[in-house]
C-alpha cells in the first residue's frame, strides 16, 4: 500500500522540486569565480561553480532556504531563497577579501576534489603560473613540465611529453581552438601569453567522451575574460556606457616587451595582449653603430584578443582571437664569395571562434561554437653563383606546408535531475591540410587532402549516492579516409572512501587521425610537419587503464597517487627504410606500451604553495622495420624495439614558492630525471665516400643498438623573486631569476671527432647558469 502511495504521488513529488542556477563573478573585475562553493545550508545540497562561473542546484524541495557562497580570497554571501517548486536565478558579485596566514577556507581545490570525476586531472591558475619560476618569462607550458604526468626532452624545448607520448598526441585548446604548434623559437617558448590565462586545466590520460582526436593528453587554457566592471578612460561620458578601457599592463624583459589592456564593452568585456621579441633589433642598432648592415633577423611576436557580450541573462556572444608566427631570415652577399643567398622562413598559428552561450533554464547549458584554426610554415631559399665569366645561375626552392580547420562544435548540458547530469555534443570538422615544393620555378609537389572529421558523443554523470560516482561516455567518429566508423568508449569512477580520501580509476579507448612527421630522435624541432593518417593505414589506436587514490589533507594539501597501462595497438612513425621508388613507403605501422606510477603532493594555500611530484615510466616501441614480418631487438641502431628517445624513467620535481610578506615573493624549482637515451657510439668504421685519389678518406660512426645507452642524471634548478614597486607612483613589479642557479652541466648529445689518433667525444650541454630579468607595470 505505501509503494502504492508513492507512485501515485510521485509526479507530485516530482512538480514539487524545484532548481537554482546563476553565475559568480568578480565585483572589483567582473572576471567568473571558477569552482566556488555553493550550497544550501544544513542540507546535502550544493555543487560548486564552473569555469565560467556557473552553477545549478536541482532537485531541491519545495521550502526556505539559506543559500551560501564561498571561496577562498572572497566574501561569503548567504542569501535567503523561497522554492515552491520552479527555478529560481540567482547571480552574485562577490567581493574579495584578504586571507590571514593560514586561515581555512573553502578553496577551489577542495570543490574540484568534491565534484570532478575524471582522474589525472591538474588545474593551474594563472597566479601558479606567473609564480613558477621560468627561463626569462612566465610560460603555461615550462610550467606543466614540472608535473609528473610530464617530461620534456631538453631545455630548448617546451613541448609536453606525457605518459610517454609524443608531442602530437596532445590536445591543445585555447577556448575551444585547436591549435596545431604551440611553441615560439623552435619549441623553446610556448605561444600563450601567461598573462591573458584564467585557468589551465590539465588531463593527464583518461579525460571523458567530449574530447577526442589525440591519444595522451588535453590541455584547455581558459582565456581571460576581461574587467567588466572599472572603466577609467571614458567614465561617464556617452562613449563609455559601450565601450571603456579599465586596466594597461605592461612588461619588458630580456626576451621580449608585451601588453595587455582590458575594460568594459556593451553588456560585457574585451581583453586585448600582445608580445613581440626585439633580438633582430638589439642586433640592427648594435650593428647601426659599428656602421655595418644586419644580415639576418629573427623575431616572433603573438596578440590575443576577446569580447563577449550578455545580450540577456540567457544569451551571451563571445567572439575571441588568436595570432602569433615567428619569423626568419638570413641575406649573405660576400664581395669576396662568388655566391649570394637569400633564406627567408615564416611559420605560425591562427585562430577565431565564435561562441554562443544559451542558457534557457536551469535544466540546460549549450554552447554552440564556431572556429577556424590554422598553421602554416613557407621556406624560400635562392641561391646566386656568378662563374668567371660573370654569368649568373640561380637556384631557388620554396616548401610550403599548411593545416586548415573549419569547425563546428554544439555541447548541450542537460541537468536531469540531481543525480545525472547528461552530456551530448557534435563535431563537423573540415580538415584542409596542403604540402607545396617547387625547385627552380617547377611544382614537383602539389599535394592537397581534405581528411575531414564527423564526430558525436553522449555523456552521463551518474551520482549513485554520497560515496560513488560514475562517468560514462561513448564517442564515436567517422574520418573521411577511412570507410569504418571508430567506437571510443570510455568509463570512469569515484568512490569516497572516506569524507577525505578517494578512490578513482578509468578506462578508455582513443584513436587520433592526424600525426606529425618529426623525427622522434630530433633534438631541436622548429616546427610541426602535420599528415592525414593515410587510408591504407588504420588510425593511431591505444587504451588507458588507470587507477589512483586521492586524499585532502588539512591546510590546502592534496596529495595523489596513480598508476597506469597505455597499450598502443597502432602507431605510425617515418621509415627509415623508405624506398622513394615505391608508393606508400613513407611510413610504418607499429606497436608500443607505456607503463607507471606518479606521485604528486600540492598545497594550494597560505604562505608556502606548490608541490612536489614523482614519477617512474617504461617505454617500449615496436616496429617492423625490415618488413620480415618478425618484431627482434637487435644489437645495431635498427633495432625493432626500443625506448623512444624523450623515455626518462626516473623523474622527480619540485615547485615551492613563498609569499615573504605583500612586497616579496620567492619562487624555487628543481628537477631531476634519468638522462636521456641515445644510440651509442661502437667505434669507426670508412665509408667509402671520399675522392678518386682517396676513396676511403671518410671514417664515420659505426652504432651500437638503437637508443641503448643514456645520457648522465639530468638535474636543474631555477630561483625567481618578484618585488612590487612604485616608481613615479606607477604600480609594477621587478622581477629576477636565476635559471640553474647551480649551473649543472646537463649533456644534450655527444660528438666523435675521428681526425683525432685516437678518436676523441665531446659533450654539448643544454642551458648553462642564466640570470634574466623584467620589469611590469600597470595603469
Amino acid at each position: 500500500m505505501k509503494k502504492l502511495t508513492v507512485l501515485l504521488f510521485l509526479p507530485i513529488l516530482m512538480f514539487a522540486m524545484g532548481n537554482v542556477n546563476g553565475y559568480l563573478h568578480d565585483s572589483a573585475t567582473g572576471e567568473p569565480l571558477i569552482y566556488a562553493n555553493v550550497m544550501l545550508a544544513n542540507t546535502n545540497y550544493g555543487t560548486a561553480s564552473d569555469v565560467h562561473g556557473y552553477y545549478v542546484i536541482s532537485g531541491v524541495p519545495s521550502g526556505t532556504y539559506k543559500l551560501i557562497v564561498s571561496m577562498m580570497g572572497y566574501e561569503q554571501v548567504e542569501k535567503e531563497i523561497t522554492i515552491n517548486g520552479h527555478e529560481i536565478r540567482e547571480d552574485f558579485d562577490i567581493a574579495p577579501k584578504a586571507v590571514e596566514g593560514e586561515e581555512v577556507i573553502v578553496t577551489a581545490e577542495r570543490m574540484r576534489f568534491k565534484e570532478k570525476v575524471e582522474i589525472s586531472r591538474t588545474n593551474l591558475s594563472f597566479k601558479e603560473i606567473l609564480s613558477t619560476p621560468s627561463f626569462i618569462e612566465a610560460d603555461v607550458f615550462r610550467t606543466i613540465q614540472q608535473l609528473p604526468s610530464v617530461t620534456s626532452q631538453n631545455d630548448f624545448s617546451s613541448a609536453l611529453i606525457v605518459r610517454g607520448g609524443s608531442p602530437d598526441e596532445n590536445l591543445i585548446l585555447l577556448d575551444g581552438a585547436e591549435i596545431y604548434n604551440p611553441y615560439h623559437l623552435g619549441g623553446l617558448f610556448s605561444t600563450f601569453n601567461a598573462d591573458a590565462i584564467s585557468d589551465a586545466e590539465f588531463l593527464a590520460g583518461g579525460y571523458p567522451a567530449e574530447y577526442s582526436g589525440r591519444l595522451s593528453s588535453v590541455l584547455s587554457i581558459t582565456s581571460r575574460e576581461g574587467n567588466s566592471r572599472q572603466g577609467k578612460f571614458f567614465q561617464g561620458s556617452r562613449f563609455g556606457e559601450y565601450f571603456d578601457v579599465s586596466r594597461v599592463k605592461g612588461e619588458i624583459s630580456l626576451l621580449s616587451s608585451k601588453a595587455l589592456a582590458e575594460g568594459p564593452f556593451y553588456k560585457g568585456a574585451w581583453i586585448l595582449s600582445g608580445r613581440r621579441t626585439y633580438f633582430d633589433q638589439i642586433a640592427a642598432l648594435y650593428n647601426r653603430t659599428k656602421g655595418e648592415d644586419t644580415d639576418w633577423k629573427y623575431f616572433f611576436w603573438d596578440n590575443q584578443f576577446k569580447i563577449f557580450s550578455d545580450l540577456d541573462k540567457k544569451n551571451r556572444v563571445t567572439f575571441s582571437t588568436f595570432n602569433g608566427r615567428d619569423v626568419l631570415k638570413f641575406n649573405f652577399d660576400d664581395p669576396d664569395w662568388d655566391e649570394k643567398i637569400n633564406f627567408d622562413w615564416d611559420w605560425g598559428n591562427n585562430t577565431a571562434s565564435l561562441k554562443w552561450r544559451f542558457v534557457p533554464n536551469s535544466k540546460f547549458y549549450s554552447e554552440f561554437m564556431l572556429t577556424r584554426s590554422g598553421f602554416d610554415f613557407n621556406v624560400a631559399l635562392n641561391v646566386t653563383e656568378v662563374d668567371s665569366n660573370g654569368n649568373k645561375s640561380e637556384t631557388n626552392f620554396e616548401i610550403f606546408n599548411k593545416i586548415h580547420d573549419i569547425s563546428a562544435t554544439e555541447k548541450l548540458t542537460w541537468f536531469l535531475n540531481p543525480e545525472h547530469t547528461l552530456t551530448l555534443g557534435a563535431t563537423v570538422k573540415k580538415l584542409t591540410m596542403a604540402f607545396n615544393f617547387e625547385l627552380n620555378n617547377i611544382n614537383y609537389f602539389d599535394i592537397k587532402q581534405k581528411p575531414d572529421v564527423f564526430s558525436a558523443f553522449i555523456q552521463d554523470k551518474w551520482k549513485i549516492n554520497n560515496l560513488l560516482t560514475l562517468q560514462t561516455g561513448l564517442r564515436a567518429s567517422k574520418y573521411e579516409l577511412h570507410d569504418n566508423v571508430y567506437l571510443d568508449p570510455r568509463f570512469g569512477f569515484k568512490y569516497l572512501l572516506t569524507e577525505n580520501l578517494s578512490l578513482k580509476g578509468s578506462w578508455g579507448i582513443f584513436n587520433q587521425f592526424i600525426f606529425t612527421t618529426n623525427d622522434d630522435d630530433e633534438i631541436l624541432k622548429v616546427v610541426d610537419f602535420w599528415q592525414p593518417v593515410p587510408k591504407y593505414f588504420d588510425a593511431m589506436t591505444n587504451q588507458q587503464f588507470i587507477v589512483g587514490m586521492e586524499k585532502w589533507f588539512e591546510q590546502g594539501f592534496t596529495g595523489s597517487v596513480e598508476a597506469y597501462y597505455k597499450p598502443y595497438s597502432n602507431v605510425i612513425t617515418n621509415n627509415p627504410a623508405n624506398d622513394p621508388a615505391l608508393e606508400n613507403d613513407e611510413f610504418i605501422e607499429g606497436e608500443g606500451r607505456v607503463w607507471g606510477l606518479e606521485l604528486l603532493l600540492k598545497k594550494t594555500t597560505g604562505k608556502f604553495t606548490g608541490w612536489i611530484g614523482y614519477s617512474y615510466s617504461d617505454i617500449e616501441k615496436r616496429f617492423d622495420f625490415n618488413n620480415d614480418g618478425k618484431v627482434e631487438k637487435t644489437n645495431n641502431e635498427m633495432s625493432e624495439i626500443f625506448a623512444p628517445k624523450y623515455s626518462k624513467p626516473h623523474s622527480f620535481n619540485l615547485v615551492a614558492n613563498y609569499q615573504m610578506n605583500e612586497k616579496n615573493q620567492f619562487s624555487l624549482s628543481w628537477s631531476m630525471s634519468s638522462g636521456q637515451p641515445y644510440t651509442p657510439v661502437v667505434g669507426k668504421v670508412y665509408d667509402g665516400g671520399g675522392d678518386i685519389d682517396a676513396p676511403f678518406a671518410n671514417v664515420v660512426n659505426l652504432y651500437g643498438e638503437q637508443n641503448s645507452a643514456r645520457y648522465p642524471l639530468y638535474m636543474r634548478g631555477d630561483i625567481g623573486w618578484i618585488r612590487k614597486i612604485s616608481p613615479f607612483g606607477i604600480d609594477g613589479k621587478f622581477k629576477f631569476s636565476i635559471m640553474n642557479f647551480t649551473n649543472h652541466y646537463n649533456v644534450l648529445l655527444y660528438v666523435w671527432d675521428h681526425d683525432e689518433a685516437p678518436s676523441k667525444v665531446r659533450a654539448m650541454s643544454m642551458f648553462p647558469i642564466i640570470p634574466s630579468f623584467g620589469f611590469e607595470f600597470e595603469l
